[in-house]
């Protein structure tokens, strides 16, 4: 089974060598889960188990939203949301582009 972005109209797919990283909610800060439901135009009583399922592509962060290495440090194998971190619509336009363009 593929798992797709679930932020709405986004068709982005979680497949091998696929250029996003997909990421889960946050579902032990309270507050920022209640960011991510209504940045994702989720009802507010949806259940901690579903919201647990469900996953957010990186074209929806921008490259501020990730933590980096320090100089000295090796890279990091998989990209990490900073814990303040809010999806927004295709904030990374770079990456839409590229799969709408060179697909």
């Amino acid at each position: 089974m593929v798992r797709t972005c679930d932020y709405p109209g986004c068709s982005n797919k979680d497949v091998a060598d696929s250029p996003q990283s997909f990421h889960r909610f946050p579902v032990t800060d309270v507050a920022l889960r209640k960011l991510w439901v209504l940045a994702l135009r989720i009802h507010v009583d949806t259940k901690v188990e579903k919201i647990k399922k469900l996953r957010v592509c990186s074209a929806h962060f921008s490259d501020d939203d990730f933590l980096s290495t320090c100089p000295g440090q090796r890279q990091m194998k998989k990209r990490i949301l900073k814990k303040s971190a809010v999806p927004a619509p295709q904030v990374n336009k770079t990456v839409a582009y590229q799969l709408i363009y060179e697909a």
